[in-house]
């Protein structure tokens, strides 16, 4: 078993090095995107079982702000009892489509088995993997990836901890605090020149927060022009229909444990 999972990490890389590397040569030689062919043979490649995903426009990349979702009456969930709490945590990453409420799910896949260290790795910013929540995201979104489980989860670590690096230590200074939409993506900028644009912020009322909506989850748009079909280019999220929504002007932050 244990050389089994070797031999699997080790595919997994190989084929994304060489997916990168060809992605870079056809986009600098001919100023277009690899075969739908090419795709399609990386994707076998790297472990795909022979099942056909349905087609999607785009990754949508959910990043929960972690204390607002454990004042919202799950104290006693482990996630939330033990260690400190991060300000972003990853929900999941999702297939999508242009048009709201019509990405695929629950597709025929394979059963999760992740490799251990990256399934350790993942733990560090996927806490609600203590109630089962990797099994869940990848019963209902990862299966529609076309993606080898370790592969889909690898890149929902890089592409997590590049947002939090963006936005994380700021959340964190306006714990208890009040924001705005705009504040927060001039940050996000000034990590990374026009990521501010990649993401749209998300608010709702939480118990223990008073009637007004607290930032809840963070949303960051992500082309699906990575090999195989895997996350690629950060979008412009205006340009595939992803607007903020229920933050109004001023963003209220939740601070941590009361």
């Amino acid at each position: 078993m244990k050389a089994l999972r070797a031999h699997k990490a080790k595919v997994v890389l190989a084929i994304t090095l060489l997916g990168i590397l060809f992605t870079w040569y056809s986009t600098h030689e001919t100023g277009k995107s690899p075969s739908e062919d090419t795709q399609r043979a990386t994707r076998v490649a790297a472990g795909r079982t022979g099942e056909t995903p349905p087609p999607f426009d785009f990754y949508l990349l959910a990043l929960t702000a972690h204390a607002a979702f454990c004042a919202d009456g799950r104290r006693r969930m482990d996630e939330c009892r033990v260690g400190a709490e991060r300000p972003l945590v990853i929900h999941g990453l999702w297939p999508e489509n242009y048009e709201p409420r019509t990405y695929p799910h629950d597709c025929p896949a394979p059963p999760l088995d992740l490799d251990p260290a990256l399934e350790m790795e993942l733990g560090d910013l996927m806490p609600g993997m203590s109630a089962g929540l990797h099994q869940h995201e990848w019963r209902k979104h990862g299966g529609c990836s076309g993606l080898d489980d370790d592969l889909y989860f690898h890149r929902t670590l890089e592409l997590a901890r590049e947002l939090d690096a963006a936005l994380g230590a700021k959340l964190t200074t306006l714990a208890g605090r009040e924001t705005s939409a705009a504040e927060l993506r001039e940050t996000a900028d000034l990590f990374r020149p026009g990521s501010g644009a990649t993401f749209t912020l998300h608010c709702r009322k939480v118990r223990g927060a008073g009637e007004r909506p607290v930032l809840f989850e963070v949303r960051q748009c992500v082309d699906n022009d990575g090999p195989g079909g895997a996350p690629g280019t950060l979008l412009d999220c205006s340009k595939v229909r992803r607007r903020d929504q229920g933050c109004g002007a001023s963003i209220q932050v939740m601070g941590g444990r009361r």
